[in-house]
Parts: structure tokens; sequence; C-alpha cells
């Protein structure tokens, strides 16, 4: 995984970037012909990645490469523009278990309340989804 990872191109287009109380970095980081804009929110306990993008094994490839840095990941959500043909996906990343069954209830509460139409995914689908990526490519 990690070799996969070294061999991105990864374009930076912002770091360091303070908003609140997090950090946001924001990057272009393509692999072959596939590309994925990622905004990374870093506060104290939690990382929040968001991968935009066509090819949605990619972003999950990208995903599971950085849980070693980020922690488990706690939830997932995904936005399909089908218009578009892009989705925007969502990981929540903590070496704590900070999300519980209360907490992602409130996120899920909040997302409705402000009309954002996600579909919630088991963190699973990343593994599964990067692990089908991984085998289309030849990463030697």
């Amino acid at each position: 995984m990690e070799s996969f990872f070294n061999k991105c191109e990864i374009k930076v287009l912002f770091e360091n970037k303070m908003v609140g109380e997090t950090i946001q970095n924001n990057y272009n980081i393509s692999h072959q012909s596939n590309k994925i804009e990622m905004l990374e929110a870093i506060s104290s306990n939690l990382v929040i990645e968001n991968f935009k993008g066509k090819n949605f094994e990619f972003a999950c490839a990208l995903a599971h490469s950085i849980c070693a840095r980020h922690g488990n990941i706690q939830l997932v959500h995904v936005k399909r523009l089908k218009e578009l043909d892009l989705f925007e996906l969502v990981v929540y990343y903590s070496n704590f278990d900070v999300i519980d069954t209360e907490r992602k209830e409130q996120i899920m509460f909040y997302h409705s309340q402000n009309k954002l139409d996600f579909e919630y995914l088991n963190p699973a689908i990343i593994l599964q989804s990067s692990n089908s990526y991984l085998s289309k490519i030849h990463t030697d």
C-alpha cells in the first residue's frame, strides 16, 4: 500500500491553513489517469478527509493508505453527483473511538436537518474498494 501512495503525484494547493480550531490542507492527487482533490481537516483527536473525483476505488485506495497516519476509520459517507459523474467521499479518522453510536446519530441528524443527501457506508467498503483498485493496477 505504501508503494502505491509513493507512486502518486501530489500537487499542494495549500497547507497548514488555520480554519477555526482545525488545520486544513488541500491537495490534488493523481495516479495513472485518476485524479482526486483531497481536502484534509485536522483537529486534536479527529481527522476528516474529503475526496472529490470520478474514480471511487482510487479514492478508497487513498483513504485506506492513510489510515496508518490518521487512525481508524470512524465514519464514512458519500454524495454521488450523477449528472456530473462525480462523487464526494468523506472519511472520519481517529486513534480514539470519538464517534460512537450516539455521536454518529448526531452527525447524521445534522446532515438531514441541513438537507445534505449523503449515503452512509460501512467502513469495510473502503478496504474492499481499495483492494479492488489495487488489484487492477501494476505497482511494480
